[in-house]
């Protein structure tokens, strides 16, 4: 199911949030660059575009209002940054990471599953699998 804005806004709009240009902007970005990894300044140079006055503080606030409602995802990555990405909500799978670019691409076999014999005594509610490293474009430019 492909998610776009206009269905993520609603979602928001449902949970009581008050809609803005510059949330709409915010979430349109991360809907263009679902495959990606995105840094707070490449967000807040995308909506600066739009809205010359935006200061980081109101990029980080809706950063944390998409998590909390689980919009976004977060990784912070080796060099201490945390990059955000949209939320993968289609079926159970895992990522690849770039770490030059914050590119992504889908594993679809699942880890666990080889795992589960190993963990006995422990009940897994959830977990996740990435593997980072550099994709074919930026191997390719290097």
């Amino acid at each position: 199911m492909e998610i776009t804005t206009d269905a993520i806004l609603r979602r928001l709009k449902r949970a009581g949030l008050k809609f803005t240009g510059k949330r709409q902007e915010t979430v349109d970005f991360f809907v263009k660059n679902k495959d990606k990894y995105l840094s707070a300044k490449e967000v807040y140079e995308h909506v600066r575009k739009t809205y010359p006055n935006i200061s980081y503080d109101t990029i980080y606030r809706t950063l944390a209002t998409l998590l909390e409602h689980n919009v976004i995802e977060h990784m912070e990555f080796s060099d201490d940054a945390a990059k955000y990405r949209l939320m993968c909500h289609e079926q159970h799978h895992h990522h690849l990471v770039c770490v030059n670019c914050g590119a992504t691409f889908a594993i679809d076999e699942c880890p666990m599953n080889n795992l589960n014999g190993l963990v006995k005594d422990f009940q897994v509610i959830n977990h996740r699998f990435e593997v980072y490293g550099y994709c074919a474009k930026c191997r390719a430019a290097s």
